[in-house]
């Protein structure tokens, strides 16, 4: 699908090899980004004397830092309030972009002011999805929207189509990368203890999204008298509680590691030291799959087809609530997933995991 010129609106005709510096809009919620990852990494691929920038809210940061393929993580913080603020912040950050030139402008956002910013950032090929008034406005270059029914990386990926790349070049995963100094910590941490850990990851923002404290004990239980492993608990922004009652209630059973809150860099140097990762659809599912460790996912929400990588070993355990369905038609997730299909996933991953070591 190689190609040597790149047809704008206007029906002028860019060479592909006048794209030197390409900006990412990124932003969105940790996932969201970690979903987008593949994407860049593609396009990296097709354009490899390229200058990537990615533009990510704060929290998302951390995603990108030390990725290889990013030059620049430039942080654009949406807040809305006081609106003055927020819009005169939207002014300064535009025009600092703006003054970046850049040949190509992606945005894999489509939502709120991302119209605004891309025309204010004034990027000479402006490539964006087609569903909104605005966003035909501003952007020289359309995609159609896809229906985000099939997986999301790769509906997604369509936005890279009139570049030349098909979705089906991207990889349906996502990656992440550690500095050395969080490698190191997490190193001495663990040099002297001989406990072998599955990660355990309890959050979710939504309560109602959760699998509950004792159902994650009584896995816990389960695979440490059947494995040896011990859990090593995180602890997630806002939900220090969760770690704490579960750390609390097992001491009755056997030990357990209580990770601090820490920042996601070090949080993934710490799961480095894991076997295993037991986590819901949260953003430690993407990190998890991004460092490449044997994870079981318990969906209780979102469907599995959707974020699962083919790249990372895992197991999901899915019941279907028929009572709720997306816009696709498919019943979203239920949180009553039985501690048995919890263990009957883990061993299938268990043993997956056994043959390819």
């Amino acid at each position: 699908m190689s190609i040597e010129y790149i047809q704008i609106k206007s029906g002028a005709r860019i060479p592909k090899s006048d794209i030197h510096n390409v900006c990412f809009l990124f932003w969105g919620l940790i996932g969201d980004v970690f979903i987008r990852v593949s994407i860049l990494e593609t396009f990296k691929k097709f354009y490899p004397n390229t200058r990537i920038t990615v533009i990510v809210d704060p929290p998302a940061e951390p995603v990108l830092r030390n990725h290889p393929d990013v030059d620049e993580v430039y942080v654009f913080d949406r807040k809305k309030k006081p609106r003055i603020k927020y819009f005169t912040g939207i002014l300064r950050n535009s025009f600092i972009l703006r003054r970046k030139r850049f040949d190509l402008f992606v945005n894999l956002y489509s939502g709120g002011s991302s119209p605004l910013v891309t025309r204010l950032v004034n990027a000479r090929i402006r490539l964006g999805f087609d569903h909104t008034a605005n966003l035909r406005r501003v952007n020289n270059l359309l995609v159609k929207h896809p229906s985000l029914c099939l997986h999301w990386t790769r509906q997604f990926a369509t936005i890279l189509i009139p570049l030349g790349i098909a979705n089906s070049d991207v990889r349906k995963g996502t990656s992440f990368y550690c500095d050395d100094k969080a490698l190191s910590l997490a190193q001495a941490q663990f040099s002297n203890d001989s406990h072998e850990y599955i990660a355990v990851n309890l959050g979710a923002r939504v309560a109602e999204k959760r699998w509950s404290i004792s159902r994650y004990i009584e896995l816990c239980k389960i695979l440490n008298s059947a494995y040896g492993l011990c859990p090593m608990v995180l602890t997630n922004p806002g939900m220090e509680e969760l770690a704490s009652q579960f750390c609390e209630e097992y001491a009755a059973y056997g030990h357990s590691l209580k990770i601090p809150l820490l920042p996601l860099n070090d949080v993934a140097a710490v799961m480095l030291h894991a076997k295993f990762v037991i986590t819901g659809d949260t953003s430690i599912m993407h990190l998890s799959f991004g460092l490449k460790l044997p994870t079981l996912v318990l969906f209780t929400y979102t469907r599995p087809e959707i974020v699962a990588p083919d790249d990372c070993l895992h197991e999901d355990c899915f019941i279907p609530n028929e009572n709720n369905k997306d816009e696709c038609g498919n019943p979203f997730g239920s949180n009553d997933i039985p501690v048995s299909m919890a263990v009957e996933k883990f061993e299938k991953l268990y043993t997956r995991n056994s043959r390819s070591s």
